[in-house]
């Protein structure tokens, strides 16, 4: 790799730290003002229950999987230059997002009642109450996709400052909500419906900001003619369908962490999400940095067949990861209580909700490097366009979660659904970095790499 080139990629992966940075910064304050507003109340299971289903289709699911799965055809495309294929590629996978997306929000607004009855959301009062929650951010579903879309578009072209911005946006204005509703002393159960407008209404926003960005240059040319199922978009499917499968498998695994927490006492549920969100720092901040960065930069390396810059780019970005997530990780197991304690203990958030959220906190935050080695090298996987190994190791580790959970949850109470993913995901991340190493071996002996 030219000095030059590694400049850039230096330079860009320390801007996409700072944007990380701020969005954790500014994430961490919505979640301070949201612990003492909410506390871990029944409102707070209420809302975090109906935020759970749009986020995890809208978002962490289908939104995740068409975000990583395009990329590389995108860059591939971007990198030919041919605009005519791009342009087709776009606009069919547009289509297919708007339409799959309307088909499931349509199913949950006939489903939704019984889904929620699951997670014990069956009291005359509070029933009600999650599923108008529910409705106001379903969009979420159809939003959230045609953003993270528009963004994957950007970094494909090595545009990175709108996807990292935007992420921002969306927390500073849902931050500017709660900060109304806790000023203005509105009651809980209006707060919830303040929150969960401002929710669907920030995701609109920071959709219609990042193809604004896109359809300003003008390079798009929107035809219904162009709309086809073949060719590169037939290319992007198998991955689609695989990365989704890996994220189902997790979500899967998420949404029994959720029964389980509905089963034990009041405002667990909330103290899991305050957990898991304060687990995923070192994932969202720098893991997610290296992420945006090495799946078009790999996919671009590989399609010009630079395995120089290849394995340069990869060994370094692996290293960081690694580093990183370990640090992080022996930091929030050991200080977790008093950093509870410090920074979210005020208004409703109490010395018990500390105590409860804590507990969880542990256990999630052994399992931070795990994740972040499966989530990296899967985008090797994911670039090379090859699915079935991190495909079976997600669905087993998964497995393996929900098993763990129906013997550690009786045994030991909330913790145990830390320690349940804290055992399958660095075993799971364990596996696949082994596979992984074995595929560069191969490209080694091939003398396309050399490992040393």
């Amino acid at each position: 790799m030219e000095e030059k080139d590694k400049k850039s990629a230096s330079n860009t992966i320390k801007l996409l730290i700072f944007f990380n940075l701020l969005l954790a910064f500014v994430a961490f304050i919505k979640d301070i003002i949201l612990a003492s507003y909410f506390g871990t109340s029944s409102t707070a299971d209420a809302i975090n229950l109906a935020f759970f289903l749009p986020d995890m289709l809208g978002n962490n699911l289908i939104g995740a999987a068409v975000a990583v799965s395009t990329i590389p055809i995108l860059t591939k495309l971007s990198t030919r230059n041919n605009l005519l294929i791009l342009n087709s590629t776009i606009q069919t996978f547009t289509f297919l997002i708007g339409v799959g997306t309307l088909c499931f929000s349509v199913l949950l607004l006939f489903f939704s009642g019984p889904l929620f009855y699951l997670f014990h959301v069956n009291g005359p009062t509070h029933e009600p109450i999650v599923l108008h929650y529910f409705f106001i951010m379903l969009p979420i579903i159809i939003i959230s996709p045609i953003w993270q879309f528009g963004s994957s578009i950007l970094q494909s072209k090595k545009k990175f400052v709108i996807p990292a911005i935007t992420p921002v946006l969306f927390n500073l204005l849902v931050l500017i909500g709660l900060l109304f509703c806790q000023i203005k002393g509105v009651r809980q159960d209006n707060g919830g419906k303040i929150y969960s407008f401002m929710i669907t209404f920030a995701i609109f926003i920071i959709c219609f900001l990042t193809w604004f960005s896109i359809l300003r240059e003008k390079e798009i040319k929107w035809s219904i003619k162009s709309i086809r199922l073949k060719g590169e978009v037939k290319a992007i499917l198998p991955t689609f369908c695989s990365y989704a499968l890996i994220l189902s498998f997790s979500q899967l695994a998420l949404l029994f962490e959720r029964f389980f927490a509905g089963s034990l006492e009041t405002g667990t549920i909330a103290a899991l999400s305050y957990a898991y969100r304060i687990s995923q720092f070192p994932i969202w901040v720098f893991v997610a940095a290296i992420n945006t960065f090495i799946l078009p930069t790999i996919s671009s390396h590989l399609e010009n067949r630079d395995f120089s810059s290849f394995k340069s780019d990869l060994v370094k970005s692996f290293l960081f990861v690694i580093i990183i997530s370990g640090v992080l990780s022996l930091f929030l197991v050991i200080l977790s209580h008093p950093l509870l304690s410090l920074l979210l203990v005020r208004g409703n958030f109490t010395l018990q909700s500390v105590n409860l959220t804590s507990e969880i906190l542990k256990g999630y935050s052994l399992s931070i490097v795990g994740q972040s080695l499966y989530v990296f090298c899967t985008r090797y996987y994911v670039a090379e366009g090859k699915m079935r190994v991190p495909l079976l190791t997600g669905l087993l580790g998964s497995c393996l979660n929900i098993c763990l959970l129906y013997f550690f949850v009786p045994q030991f109470g909330a913790v145990g659904i830390g320690y349940a993913v804290s055992v399958s995901s660095t075993l799971s991340g364990a596996f696949l970095l082994s596979h992984f190493y074995k595929r560069l071996i191969n490209m080694e002996r091939k003398g396309e790499v050399s490992i040393e």
